[in-house]
């Protein structure tokens, strides 16, 4: 079998993982536990049929494309849209948080290194498994989501100083501000290089990748750029996952940022997976099984004080109580970062913390990542049942939008609107629903949108969803006088905020232009020019030609169309 080299493991590791992780998300269960157990269970803590060591060089791999991924997410358009929540809320939850648990940490006799790297390191919460839940409930774009992804925005950014003052830590013959300010301004000249290298070779490289129009090509490029950039700072005396980290921010500035997030994902999925069975293999059940009332302790003082500082910090930034809660509870666990960090800390080279130290913190992360799930439906409970009867409905709505900006209005909530919201969403374009209808509120609050019940021709409604900080309006509103009687309101006292239309066909677009609509969107002839296009892309017509002949016809507000078609002509 000697011939055969890691092929036996890795057949094994795959089917580990394969099994392991269907039956967790069978349960509902975040697939990082199904990896977590999956590693236990194999690795040499427990059949032994596999040494962690072997799969090092794949872990680490599997950082840097997750690294890439949250530099792609870091948009400059998102922080300045989330600014006061992301570096207000997250800094001050980040630095409470720590200090807190790292003056813990001191006071039970560790040293002042270890300390600090575990209380950045549980201060952070596991941005995987929160994404994950806000999903499956929903609430992605809901008040309460907003602020926790505020916050893990902020926690991601955070994530890289903290790998590179791990090596600073360890390196006990010099004085650790010189060795942190020396580091900072390496840091500082290295990133100004990359980025200035980065701008001038990034786009060009995805543009002509692009003409070329070979998908084999725009992965390995990808490639390219997300491994040769970490290769860049790691001779540069920083960390593989800094240059990931950058690589990931310069991609985000450019228009292929999503077909570059697409071409990632399975590799930063299946990668990822494999770095937390190592994680797993590491985890001694004995020391779980010695250490259990610690464990299950430190777990519940971990959940308890963090969702404690988040909800005192939320109430100060003016969110409702019931929202404060929530975010208090879904966002008390330990991260999967906590993961790295701790694994390089007690490394033998590094030894910042102890081995065995590190074998309970991984146990406490994942016992308290696994009681997520239930802390977000305990949460979501609260927010339901916690009103405030002082309040009447404009004033308890004004709360719930008080956080937006730069955010966009949906006026209307049918299935147009749905289906605005849902490309929103898909985005993370933070976005607001005015619907008339109570009953299509309550169902839509149900399910997760940000619904409010009011009237959108009423300029204190739309004061109430935040109009003044708004970045557009879209009007989906099916009745045509109720639909003119909103887009003039909205002209009328801000006439400078674009102002985007729904209209069954074209015979109202002159008269919805000259009363304030910016773009004009008749539904009738877009579907007449989506089928079209559908065709003649059937019959052997080329893409581009078909985008090219339907951008023609809605150039000059569809006005070849108006020729083609009569304009009495419903079919």
């Amino acid at each position: 079998m000697d011939h055969l080299g890691y092929l036996p493991q890795t057949v094994l590791l795959l089917s580990a993982a394969v099994f392991v992780v269907a039956i967790f998300k069978r349960m509902n269960l975040s697939p990082v536990l199904g990896y977590l157990v999956a590693g236990a269970a194999i690795g040499e803590n427990g059949l032994g049929y596999i040494n962690s060591v072997d799969l090092k060089i794949v872990a680490e791999v599997g950082i840097v494309f997750l690294l890439f991924a949250i530099g792609l997410e870091l948009t400059v358009e998102r922080l300045i849209a989330m600014r006061m929540h992301v570096f207000g809320f997250g800094t001050a939850q980040l630095v409470i948080t720590a200090t807190a648990i790292g003056a813990i940490s001191l006071m039970v006799g560790q040293d002042i290194g270890a300390s600090v790297i575990i209380g950045g390191s549980l201060a952070l919460s596991s941005t995987a498994i929160v994404l994950r839940v806000l999903a499956d409930a929903g609430g992605q774009s809901t008040q309460v989501g907003r602020l926790t992804l505020a916050n893990l925005l902020l926690q991601d950014l955070a994530v890289v100083p903290l790998l590179v003052l791990v090596p600073l830590l360890a390196d006990d013959g010099n004085n650790i501000m010189l060795s942190l300010s020396s580091a900072i301004v390496k840091a500082f000249i290295a990133l100004v290089v990359i980025f200035f290298l980065g701008r001038m070779i990034i786009r060009p490289l995805f543009q002509l990748i692009a003409y070329v129009k070979s998908s084999e090509l725009f992965v390995a490029a990808t490639l390219l750029v997300v491994l040769g950039t970490s290769l860049a700072t790691q001779v540069m005396g920083l960390s593989l996952a800094m240059g990931a980290f950058v690589a990931g921010l310069l991609v985000a500035e450019t228009q292929y940022q999503n077909q570059v997030e697409d071409n990632i994902m399975h590799f930063k999925g299946l990668l990822m997976g494999l770095f937390f069975m190592t994680v797993g293999m590491t985890i001694n059940l004995a020391t779980l099984y010695d250490q259990l009332f610690l464990i299950v302790a430190m777990a519940v003082g971990l959940i308890v004080g963090k969702a404690l500082i988040i909800i005192i910090l939320a109430r100060l930034f003016k969110f409702p109580m019931g929202s404060s809660i929530h975010a208090g509870l879904i966002l008390a666990q330990g991260s999967e970062f906590a993961f790295i960090l701790f694994g390089l800390a007690s490394q033998i080279d590094v030894g910042v913390i102890s081995v065995e130290t590190a074998q309970i913190l991984f146990t406490v992360v994942t016992l308290t990542m696994a009681v997520t799930p239930v802390l977000s439906k305990l949460g979501g409970w609260i927010t339901k049942r916690y009103e405030t009867p002082s309040l009447n409905a404009d004033e308890l709505q004004n709360i719930e939008a008080a956080d937006l900006n730069r955010h966009v209005i949906v006026a209307g909530f049918g299935r147009v609107g749905k289906m605005v919201a849902r490309l929103l969403s898909a985005k993370k374009v933070n976005y607001v629903i005015i619907e008339a209808d109570a009953k299509t509120v309550r169902k839509a609050k149900e399910a997760g949108f940000p619904a409010h019940h009011g009237d959108a021709s009423k300029i204190q409604m739309l004061r109430v969803v935040g109009i003044d900080r708004a970045k557009a309006v879209i009007v989906t509103i099916n009745d045509n006088v109720y639909l003119k009687k909103s887009v003039r309101a909205i002209n009328k006292h801000y006439p400078d905020i674009p102002i985007v239309v729904r209209a069954e066909d074209l015979r109202n677009l002159k008269s919805l232009e000259k009363i304030g609509s910016t773009v004009v969107v008749p539904e009738k002839y877009e579907a007449g020019l989506q089928m079209a296009g559908a065709l003649l892309k059937a019959i052997g017509v080329s893409e581009f030609e078909v985008s090219r002949l339907k951008n023609q016809f809605r150039a000059g507000n569809y006005k070849q169309a108006k020729e083609v078609i009569p304009s009495d002509s419903d079919g």
